[in-house]
Parts: structure tokens; C-alpha cells; sequence
């Protein structure tokens, strides 16, 4: 398995939790590495927790073009149900990590002290998604803003037709939109 994906997991899950080399022992034999290309869909069971390790993901719905999310490196994300209409697309090459949701639970039933961080975990990723609704009651100018403040030097790497997509604005006035 290649280390680097791995070790950035495990130092980023101990940004807010220590784990005991034992706990990273069985972390890392519960998760896998899924490597996907530009415009490549992100197959994966539903409820698979995953970690971008490099690239980024939008969460699209293909019949509309909505896009509801950006998922960049260092992100965590929640593989939807089959029954959800969005579908996860690399932007560029991605490196995902990847635990099946049945590993999670038996991880959190062995090590408990593991399930507060986790829950502060699944929190931050809720108020991340929730983050979109928000924007959308800003005028557009300050939507473009605080997208350029929330995804960084990442938002170069996104298409304008993307952000405009995920912003409800029209491509040609979104590019128009000062900063």
C-alpha cells in the first residue's frame, strides 16, 4: 500500500485524537487506496467513509448538472445512497482512501474513545454540506467570496463553469463578478 496516502491520513486524524500504534495498525488494515482520473465517477459501497488524499472531487447530479459540493485534498467525505441522484467526479487525478462503513463501526466498538472525535468528525462534514445553503441567501458577489475564502488556492484548480454551477450563477455573470 503506498505510505504517503496513509501517513497523511494518520497525521491528520491525530490533529485531533492520539492513537495508540496498535489503533494505527488497525486503521491501516481496514482502509484501501482508490486512485481515479479526471471526469472519472467515484465508485464506492453507500456510507464508505473516504479521505482525499489528493485531487478533488464535485459532487454531481448528472441529469441536472447541479453540483452540490467540493471535495478537496484533505477532505473527508460520505459515500451516498444509491437511492442519491449525486454522484462523486474527480476533477483531476485523485488519490482517495477509503474504510468501509462496517470497519468504522467495529473500530468504534473496539477503541470507544475513538467515538467523540469521530462524531466531531461526521459534525464538521454536516456544517461543511450545510455551508452551500447559507451561500445561497448571499448576494452573488459575496457568494464568489466566501467560496474563494473557503476552498483557498484550490479554487484555481475548479472550473468557472463548476463554481458557477455550485453558486446558481450563470457562468458568463460569474465571471463578470468582481472580487
Amino acid at each position: 500500500m503506498d505510505k504517503e496516502p496513509t501517513e497523511k491520513l494518520i497525521s491528520t486524524i491525530m490533529q485531533h485524537v492520539s492513537l495508540l500504534p496498535e489503533m494505527q495498525e488497525q486503521l491501516l488494515s481496514h482502509i484501501f487506496i482508490k486512485k481515479i482520473f479526471k471526469d472519472q465517477y467515484l465508485s464506492l459501497h453507500e456510507k464508505d467513509h473516504f479521505y482525499v488524499h489528493s485531487g478533488i472531487l464535485k459532487k454531481l447530479d448528472p441529469d441536472t448538472g447541479d453540483i452540490a459540493h467540493f471535495i478537496v485534498e484533505g477532505d473527508f467525505g460520505i459515500f451516498p445512497s444509491e437511492k442519491d441522484t449525486y454522484s462523486f467526479v474527480g476533477l483531476e487525478p485523485c488519490t482517495i482512501v477509503v474504510i468501509r462503513v462496517n470497519d468504522i463501526d467495529s473500530l468504534l466498538s473496539r477503541y470507544r474513545q475513538l467515538i467523540t472525535p469521530y462524531r466531531h468528525m461526521i459534525f464538521d462534514w454536516a456544517q461543511q454540506r450545510q455551508r452551500r445553503i447559507s451561500l445561497m441567501l448571499l448576494p452573488a458577489g459575496e457568494r464568489k467570496a466566501a467560496m474563494l475564502e473557503r476552498l483557498g488556492p484550490n479554487y484555481n484548480r475548479i472550473q468557472n463553469k463548476d463554481l458557477a454551477s455550485y453558486l446558481k450563477i450563470s457562468e458568463g455573470y460569474f465571471s463578470k463578478l468582481q472580487l
